[in-house]
Order: C-alpha cells, then sequence, then structure tokens
C-alpha cells in the first residue's frame, strides 16, 4: 500500500482504510494553543513505517470550507 495517499485525508477515513486492510497503526497528535473552538477536523499530516506499525501524525484543521 502507498501511504503517501493517505495524507491529507480525515483521520476517520483513514483509520477505516487500516483496519479493512488488518494494518496495525498509532496516532500521534499535534495541536497548536490557538483556535482550538475552530480547529476540529483532524487529518494526516504524515505517515511513518516502522517495525510493521504505521504512524500517523495528525492536526486539526477549520471545518470553515463545509
Amino acid at each position: 500500500m502507498d501511504y503517501k495517499n493517505l495524507l491529507g485525508l480525515e483521520l476517520e477515513e483513514v483509520e477505516n482504510i487500516l483496519k479493512r486492510k488488518n494494518i496495525t497503526y498509532v496516532i500521534r497528535e499535534i495541536r497548536g494553543h490557538k483556535d482550538k473552538e475552530t480547529l476540529k477536523i483532524p487529518r494526516v499530516i504524515m505517515v511513518k513505517e516502522k517495525d510493521n506499525i504505521i504512524e500517523l501524525v495528525i492536526t486539526y484543521f477549520s471545518d470553515f470550507l463545509k
């Protein structure tokens, strides 16, 4: 699987993809201190593979454009 295709997707969608393929993953969150009330949508910004485990680095984005 090309994990680059997961970049930018919402976390829920990525979790569903990895669960369907029985891929073990962990989530690491990056969250700032400003605008917490407007940043609600977790998206994958980095994917790392180490020891057959995928690490998803996520941060939060605004839902302003939805």
